[in-house]
């Protein structure tokens, strides 16, 4: 419930003191020891769920960092990431707004067919986008009461207590849009291929090079919002606005692709069946609000605090959950500060490995949240940067095939 409260500034900006000087290298180990305990330390619920960080030492990402941190109970991705770049100018010019990439879609999409092909095709894809429909809202409600196998990157406790490690994997949106284009996909597939082959590099590694099929699956959250853009809090409040304030998101699991000996001459497939899946999941919207209308049922008989732990079971039950949101095209300055990078990790995800993706100006940074102890950050790091080479190469390797032929 909403109630208007006064602010104590002193409660909500924390800026931590370190007495000794530190090389750059020590302080970005202090950074990430930082990060990670705000990873696990929750949010006091006897204030506004909000706070701002400021480590002002340099790491070897930059000369200082800010850290938003907040309760998802105010708002989802959209919303929150509103109020953020409501802060942020331009830096080349604060009188301009911040522009964002345009949406893609697949090359097979842009063909235009006849219409008397359209008439033709019409009913056999109403018939399989319904029948997927309700296969998917079956397989949305077995993934609340069938869990998936323990792997290296699912431990299968679900203590919410874990301590976590933070790192991120930058990759240059130029090499990932080239791939996008030589496939004719869009740069959503791109990333979950290159998530698919790279969480599975490493748990070949772990498991000593032995291949071993496994039911793994990854949950993914989007916007279910008409209007996809952000806007600023003034507006998402207003009634009737198109870009509603609060969490308005749902999520689809896709099956990972499991790994076999030829792949490494053709990772592409992991792109391809990532963009075959992700595609049947958009031409079959109604299982998706099937499930969001299972939810506020359980909402109005079970009460909210019922359909949180509803929801909480997906994340439990998977091996890993993953969002991703679009950042500005050109470059930001806050308080005429120049932003570097520009980021955002969902923590106390009950799974053992939460990946967020965002793009800024020319680079796309893969976060992932990790249990200690569990996972090893750096081996994860390194196969998923792996994966993006093995993908890039046989792109380009495809390309330069294409235009000699």
């Amino acid at each position: 419930m909403w109630k208007k409260v006064e602010i104590n500034i002193n409660d909500h900006v924390k800026v931590p003191i370190i007495t000794k000087d530190l090389s750059t290298e020590e302080y970005s180990t202090v950074y990430d020891d930082y990060i990670s305990e705000l990873a696990i330390n929750e949010i006091a619920l006897d204030k506004p769920l909000w706070e701002l960080h400021i480590f002002n030492y340099p790491t070897k990402s930059a000369s200082a960092t800010l850290i938003f941190k907040f309760h998802h109970a105010i708002g989802d991705g959209t919303s929150l990431m509103g109020i953020v770049l409501s802060c942020i100018q331009r830096s080349d010019d604060h009188s301009k707004p911040l522009t964002f990439p345009a949406g893609t879609t697949s090359r097979e999409n842009k063909h235009t067919h006849k219409t008397i092909m359209k008439v033709i095709n019409i009913v056999p894809k109403l018939m399989a986008s319904t029948f997927y429909s309700f296969y998917d809202f079956g397989e949305s409600l077995r993934l609340l009461y069938s869990e998936d196998d323990r792997t290296p990157i699912r431990s299968g406790d679900t203590d919410i207590n874990h301590h976590y490690s933070l790192c991120r994997v930058d990759l240059s949106l130029i090499d990932v849009k080239r791939i996008k284009t030589t496939l004719g996909v869009t740069v959503n597939d791109v990333v979950v291929g290159i998530i698919f082959l790279g969480t599975r590099l490493y748990m070949q590694e772990i498991n000593h090079g032995q291949i071993n099929n496994t039911r793994s699956r990854i949950v993914i959250t989007f916007n279910i919002r008409s209007d996809k853009r952000y806007a600023r809090p003034e507006e998402m409040v207003e009634e009737h606005t198109k870009v509603p304030w609060g969490n308005r998101f749902a999520l689809y699991d896709l099956p990972i692709t499991n790994l076999k000996e030829d792949d490494f001459r053709n990772p592409l497939k992991f792109i391809l069946k990532a963009h075959k899946l992700i595609k049947r999941k958009r031409n079959t919207p109604l299982a998706i609000y099937l499930f969001y209308g299972f939810l506020g049922v359980i909402r109005l008989f079970g009460g909210l605090e019922a359909a949180t732990k509803t929801f909480e079971r997906t994340s439990k039950n998977c091996s890993f959950v993953m969002t991703n949101m679009m950042g500005p095209t050109e470059k930001m300055s806050l308080a005429n500060h120049p932003v570097k990078g520009f980021y955002f990790m969902p923590t106390g995800v009950r799974s053992s490995l939460t990946v967020s993706v965002m793009s800024y100006m020319e680079q796309l940074t893969i976060g992932l949240v990790v249990e200690k102890g569990f996972i090893d950050h750096n081996r994860l790091m390194k196969c998923v940067e792996k994966a993006f080479q093995l993908i890039l190469q046989a792109a380009t390797t495809t390309s330069n095939s294409g235009q000699k032929s």
